[in-house]
């Protein structure tokens, strides 16, 4: 063994080093023919191991392209829904609500409110378990 391979063996177990001598003893035993061939053998197995996957590459290009094309035209042509959203009269009228709170027009058109009217129900909400008041006695003003 020389200087070079004893300092790449350092790292490594025994067994490893073992390995590692008995397979370049082996191949340097082997005449030059011999070791050409075996390059060139590798060489042809290396290129055509990317060759298949450029071939397989090639054979499912066409494939993709044709499965992406059509997903692609579902996607444009399909509408969002198969069936229209119905309109129901709570969306209506959410909208009239809407507007009508974010006009200036008072919510209020009527100006003569009968707050006697207010007072005898919180009176009658108080006394819910004795005599009630009625509105009559309270007065048509409030007083």
């Amino acid at each position: 063994m020389n200087a070079g391979m004893s300092e790449e063996l350092a790292g490594n177990s025994e067994i490893e080093q073992r390995t590692r001598v008995l397979l370049i003893e082996s191949t340097a035993a082997l005449s030059g023919a011999v070791r050409s061939r075996l390059t060139q053998a590798r060489h042809a197995a290396l290129d055509a191991r990317a060759h298949g996957t450029r071939y397989r590459l090639q054979r499912w290009l066409p494939a993709g392209a044709l499965a992406a094309g059509a997903l692609a035209l579902l996607v444009v042509y399909l509408p969002p829904h198969s069936h229209p959203v119905p309109t129901t009269a709570a969306i209506n009228g959410s909208i009239d609500d809407i507007d009508l709170l974010t006009s200036d027009v008072p919510l209020s058109t009527d100006q003569d409110v009968d707050y006697s009217f207010y007072e005898w129900a919180v009176d009658a909400a108080d006394n819910s378990g004795g005599a009630h008041a009625s509105p009559a006695a309270v007065g048509s003003n409030g007083t």
